[in-house]
Protein backbone atom coordinates (compact mmCIF):
# COMPACT_ATOMS: atom_id res chain seq x y z
CA UNK A 1 0.00 0.00 0.00
CA UNK A 2 1.30 4.07 -0.82
CA UNK A 3 1.27 4.47 3.12
CA UNK A 4 4.25 2.78 3.40
CA UNK A 5 6.07 4.98 1.53
CA UNK A 6 4.21 8.03 2.28
CA UNK A 7 3.77 7.93 6.50
CA UNK A 8 6.63 9.10 9.02
CA UNK A 9 6.95 9.07 13.13
CA UNK A 10 9.13 11.81 13.35
CA UNK A 11 8.17 15.51 12.60
CA UNK A 12 8.90 16.75 9.83
CA UNK A 13 11.65 20.11 9.68
CA UNK A 14 9.08 23.29 9.98
CA UNK A 15 5.58 21.45 10.89
CA UNK A 16 3.70 23.05 13.74
CA UNK A 17 1.15 19.82 14.02
CA UNK A 18 2.14 16.47 14.50
CA UNK A 19 0.14 13.37 15.35
CA UNK A 20 0.79 11.59 19.12
CA UNK A 21 -0.40 8.06 20.59
CA UNK A 22 -0.80 7.12 23.94
CA UNK A 23 1.33 4.10 25.25
CA UNK A 24 -0.54 1.79 23.88
CA UNK A 25 -0.16 3.20 20.18
CA UNK A 26 -3.74 4.58 19.97
CA UNK A 27 -4.14 8.10 18.32
CA UNK A 28 -4.32 10.80 20.97
CA UNK A 29 -4.19 14.13 19.11
CA UNK A 30 -1.86 16.73 17.29
CA UNK A 31 0.92 17.90 19.11
CA UNK A 32 2.11 21.88 18.68
CA UNK A 33 5.87 22.47 19.26
CA UNK A 34 5.20 23.55 22.42
CA UNK A 35 3.47 20.55 23.89
CA UNK A 36 0.19 21.26 23.56
CA UNK A 37 -2.33 18.55 21.98
CA UNK A 38 -5.37 19.19 20.05
CA UNK A 39 -7.73 16.77 19.30
CA UNK A 40 -8.01 17.07 15.39
CA UNK A 41 -9.89 13.91 13.49
CA UNK A 42 -7.53 11.79 11.58
CA UNK A 43 -6.98 10.81 8.42
CA UNK A 44 -7.82 6.62 8.05
CA UNK A 45 -5.76 4.15 5.70
CA UNK A 46 -8.26 3.36 3.97
CA UNK A 47 -9.01 6.09 2.19
CA UNK A 48 -7.77 7.42 -1.06
CA UNK A 49 -4.94 10.16 -0.81
CA UNK A 50 -7.30 12.36 -2.53
CA UNK A 51 -9.20 12.70 0.15
CA UNK A 52 -6.03 13.34 2.67
CA UNK A 53 -5.80 16.93 0.91
CA UNK A 54 -9.40 17.90 1.06
CA UNK A 55 -9.47 16.62 4.76
CA UNK A 56 -6.03 18.90 5.12
CA UNK A 57 -7.90 21.75 3.51
CA UNK A 58 -10.82 21.21 5.82
CA UNK A 59 -8.62 21.41 9.06
CA UNK A 60 -6.03 24.20 7.58
CA UNK A 61 -3.25 22.13 8.40
CA UNK A 62 -0.19 21.28 6.72
CA UNK A 63 -0.35 17.69 8.15
CA UNK A 64 -2.58 14.70 9.52
CA UNK A 65 -1.98 11.96 11.75
CA UNK A 66 -3.18 8.35 9.55
CA UNK A 67 -4.71 5.83 12.34
CA UNK A 68 -6.20 1.95 11.05
CA UNK A 69 -9.88 1.40 12.10
CA UNK A 70 -8.99 0.91 15.31
CA UNK A 71 -7.08 4.55 15.82
CA UNK A 72 -4.19 3.10 15.69
CA UNK A 73 -1.21 5.86 14.90
CA UNK A 74 0.26 4.23 11.65
CA UNK A 75 2.11 7.69 11.03
CA UNK A 76 2.17 11.79 9.87
CA UNK A 77 1.05 12.30 6.71
CA UNK A 78 2.64 15.63 5.26
CA UNK A 79 0.80 17.71 2.71
CA UNK A 80 4.30 18.17 1.14
CA UNK A 81 5.31 14.93 0.75
CA UNK A 82 1.50 13.61 -0.33
CA UNK A 83 2.32 16.23 -3.21
CA UNK A 84 5.51 14.97 -3.73
CA UNK A 85 4.29 11.15 -4.32
CA UNK A 86 1.12 12.02 -6.29
CA UNK A 87 3.44 13.55 -8.81
CA UNK A 88 5.70 10.91 -9.13
CA UNK A 89 2.29 8.53 -9.44
CA UNK A 90 0.06 10.44 -11.23
CA UNK A 91 2.38 11.76 -13.91
CA UNK A 92 1.70 14.31 -15.73
CA UNK A 93 3.06 13.33 -19.19
CA UNK A 94 1.77 10.15 -19.93
CA UNK A 95 -0.84 9.70 -23.06
CA UNK A 96 -4.07 8.38 -22.73
CA UNK A 97 -7.61 9.82 -23.06
CA UNK A 98 -9.15 13.32 -21.38
CA UNK A 99 -12.91 13.47 -19.36
CA UNK A 100 -14.90 16.44 -18.79
CA UNK A 101 -17.72 16.85 -15.31
CA UNK A 102 -19.30 19.60 -14.21
CA UNK A 103 -21.61 19.29 -11.09
CA UNK A 104 -22.15 20.55 -7.61
CA UNK A 105 -19.33 18.56 -6.42
CA UNK A 106 -15.52 17.46 -6.94
CA UNK A 107 -14.61 14.65 -7.70
CA UNK A 108 -13.76 12.41 -4.78
CA UNK A 109 -11.75 9.91 -3.55
CA UNK A 110 -14.32 6.86 -4.19
CA UNK A 111 -14.88 8.07 -7.46
CA UNK A 112 -11.12 8.00 -8.66
CA UNK A 113 -11.19 3.99 -6.80
CA UNK A 114 -14.05 3.73 -8.99
CA UNK A 115 -11.99 4.10 -11.92
CA UNK A 116 -9.12 2.66 -10.52
CA UNK A 117 -10.93 -0.60 -10.19
CA UNK A 118 -12.34 -0.13 -14.02
CA UNK A 119 -8.53 -0.90 -14.84
CA UNK A 120 -7.65 3.88 -15.77
CA UNK A 121 -5.38 5.28 -14.11
CA UNK A 122 -5.86 9.27 -13.14
CA UNK A 123 -2.75 11.19 -14.58
CA UNK A 124 -3.48 14.49 -13.90
CA UNK A 125 -6.84 16.35 -12.57
CA UNK A 126 -8.10 19.82 -12.38
CA UNK A 127 -10.99 21.74 -10.77
CA UNK A 128 -12.23 24.82 -10.95
CA UNK A 129 -15.28 26.59 -9.29
CA UNK A 130 -17.97 28.66 -10.88
CA UNK A 131 -19.67 31.01 -7.94
CA UNK A 132 -21.88 32.41 -10.27
CA UNK A 133 -23.50 28.94 -11.35
CA UNK A 134 -22.25 27.25 -8.07
CA UNK A 135 -20.45 24.55 -9.88
CA UNK A 136 -17.44 22.23 -10.29
CA UNK A 137 -15.80 22.35 -13.61
CA UNK A 138 -13.69 19.39 -13.64
CA UNK A 139 -11.07 18.01 -15.88
CA UNK A 140 -9.62 14.26 -15.36
CA UNK A 141 -6.57 12.84 -17.49
CA UNK A 142 -6.57 9.00 -17.95
CA UNK A 143 -3.67 6.92 -19.14
CA UNK A 144 -5.78 4.68 -21.20
CA UNK A 145 -6.76 5.63 -24.92
CA UNK A 146 -10.27 4.96 -24.93
CA UNK A 147 -12.44 6.38 -21.91
CA UNK A 148 -15.91 4.81 -22.79
CA UNK A 149 -15.69 2.40 -19.77
CA UNK A 150 -14.78 5.77 -17.30
CA UNK A 151 -17.55 7.99 -18.73
CA UNK A 152 -19.80 5.14 -17.90
CA UNK A 153 -18.29 4.44 -14.59
CA UNK A 154 -18.51 8.13 -13.84
CA UNK A 155 -22.33 8.29 -14.73
CA UNK A 156 -23.47 5.96 -12.50
CA UNK A 157 -21.90 7.52 -9.56
CA UNK A 158 -23.68 10.54 -10.43
CA UNK A 159 -21.20 12.60 -12.56
CA UNK A 160 -22.37 14.86 -15.27
CA UNK A 161 -20.10 14.22 -18.03
CA UNK A 162 -19.84 17.05 -20.81
CA UNK A 163 -17.21 15.43 -22.95
CA UNK A 164 -14.54 12.96 -23.51
CA UNK A 165 -11.65 12.71 -25.92
CA UNK A 166 -11.12 10.74 -27.96
CA UNK A 167 -14.65 9.68 -28.87
CA UNK A 168 -14.14 6.14 -28.20
CA UNK A 169 -15.97 3.14 -28.22
CA UNK A 170 -19.08 4.46 -27.20
CA UNK A 171 -18.89 6.89 -29.82
CA UNK A 172 -17.94 4.33 -32.43
CA UNK A 173 -21.44 2.72 -31.37
CA UNK A 174 -23.82 5.90 -31.85
CA UNK A 175 -22.26 6.17 -35.33
CA UNK A 176 -22.97 2.45 -36.14
CA UNK A 177 -26.72 2.47 -34.77
CA UNK A 178 -27.30 5.98 -36.49
CA UNK A 179 -26.00 4.47 -39.90
CA UNK A 180 -28.18 1.15 -39.34
CA UNK A 181 -31.06 3.72 -39.09
CA UNK A 182 -30.43 5.48 -42.01
CA UNK A 183 -30.10 2.38 -44.03
CA UNK A 184 -33.74 1.02 -42.38
CA UNK A 185 -35.21 4.66 -43.31
CA UNK A 186 -34.40 4.57 -46.85
CA UNK A 187 -35.62 1.26 -47.00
Amino acid sequence: MFWDDLLTTERPEGHILWPVADATGRYTGMAATDGSVSELRPFYSGQHPVDALNLMAELHTDSLAVVDQDMQLLGGLSAARLSQWMGAQWCFELPGSSVWLRGPHTVSGTWIQALEEEGYRVVALATDYDATAAQFGTWIRLDQPDPTAAVETLERLGATVLGAYPPGRRHDDAQDNLDHLIHYLNL
